[in-house]
C-alpha cells in the first residue's frame, strides 16, 4: 500500500505541475516524454529471453521478442528498458544495467540475476556424464556460494536500485528447478539422484533470493510451481535440455509465458 501511495502522489503532481505549465507549457511538448511510466527489466540469462528465440539484436545479451519483460511491458503499456542480459552476474547488473532507473517515472522494475553467481553453468558441465563425485563437489560449492556471498550481494544491487529507483514497485523474479527425475539426450547423463540435488540448489537459491528481497521489502515472482510437469525431458516442456549452444538449459517461449503469468500479477496497477 506505500508503494501504491506513492505512486498516486507522483502522478499528482506530474498532473498539477502540467497544469502550470498553461498555454506555454503546451508549445514546448517535448518535455511531456518524462511522464511516460517507465519499466526497467535487469537481470541475467533467464530475463533477457535466451532460449525463446527471435532475438532483437546481436549483441550477445539474446534479449528475446517472447522474453517475459517484453510481454510485462506490452500488458502494462509502458516504456520498456531492457537491460537484462546473458551471462550477467550481480556485479554485471550493478555496473550496465542501472542507468535508465529514475525517480518518478520509473514505475516497475524486475530483477532477475544470482545463478550465475552461483556457477550454475559450471555445476551443469561438471554433472554430465558419470562422475557422480565430481558433480556433487561442484553442487556443494554453488550452495557455499548461495548461503555465503550471494545474500549480501544481492543485498548491495537491491538497495541501488531502490535508491536510483525510490518511486518505482520493484519485483524480484526466481528461476525453475530444471529437473524431474526424467533422462533423455538433453539431460547429458546427469542421474535422476544428480537431478535431484541441483533442484535442491535451485531451491536454495530460489529461498535465499527471496528472503533477500523480502528484507528489502520487494515483492518474489517464485515460478519453480509454474513449471512442474514441464521440466527437461518431461512431456511438455518448457525448458530445453542439451541442444549444443547456450541456450541450452534455459526456457522455451511457452516457458517466458509461464513467466509473464507469474510476474504480472505484481506488476499490474
Amino acid at each position: 500500500m506505500e508503494g501504491t501511495a506513492r505512486r498516486v502522489l507522483t502522478r499528482v503532481a506530474a498532473v498539477v505541475a502540467a497544469a502550470g505549465l498553461g498555454i506555454a507549457g503546451l508549445a514546448g511538448s517535448a518535455s511531456a516524454d518524462i511522464t511516460i511510466q517507465q519499466y526497467v527489466a535487469l537481470g541475467d540469462s533467464y530475463a533477457s529471453g535466451v532460449g525463446a528465440g527471435d532475438y532483437l539484436a546481436d549483441d550477445g545479451c539474446y534479449r528475446s521478442t517472447h522474453a517475459y519483460p517484453k510481454q510485462a511491458a506490452q500488458q502494462l503499456g509502458e516504456r520498456l528498458w531492457f537491460e537484462a542480459c546473458s551471462g550477467a552476474k550481480i556485479e554485471d547488473v550493478v555496473a550496465n544495467q542501472l542507468n535508465h532507473l529514475r525517480p518518478g517515472n520509473t514505475e516497475h522494475v524486475t530483477i532477475g540475476v544470482g545463478g550465475n553467481d552461483a556457477g550454475f553453468s559450471t555445476v551443469l558441465g561438471a554433472c554430465a556424464g558419470t562422475d557422480t563425485a565430481l558433480c556433487e563437489a561442484a553442487i556443494a560449492g554453488a550452495q557455499q556460494v548461495i548461503t555465503t556471498s550471494l545474500p549480501d550481494e544481492l543485498s548491495e544491487l537491491y538497495t541501488l536500485v531502490e535508491t536510483k529507483a525510490p518511486d518505482a514497485d520493484i519485483v524480484v523474479v526466481g528461476n525453475p528447478r530444471l529437473f524431474d527425475g526424467t533422462t533423455c539426450a538433453g539431460s547429458l547423463a546427469i542421474t535422476p539422484e544428480e537431478q535431484a540435488l541441483l533442484n535442491e540448489t535451485a531451491d536454495l537459491l530460489a529461498e535465499t533470493t527471496a528472503a533477500v528481497a523480502a528484507d528489502h521489502g520487494f515483492d518474489f515472482a517464485d515460478v519453480r510451481e509454474a513449471f512442474t510437469g514441464h521440466a527437461v525431458c518431461s512431456a511438455d516442456p518448457w525448458i530445453l535440455g542439451y541442444v549444443g549452444t547456450l541456450e541450452s538449459f534455459h526456457p522455451t517461449a511457452a516457458g517466458q509465458d509461464a513467466y509473464t503469468e507469474a510476474v504480472l500479477p505484481f506488476l499490474d496497477y
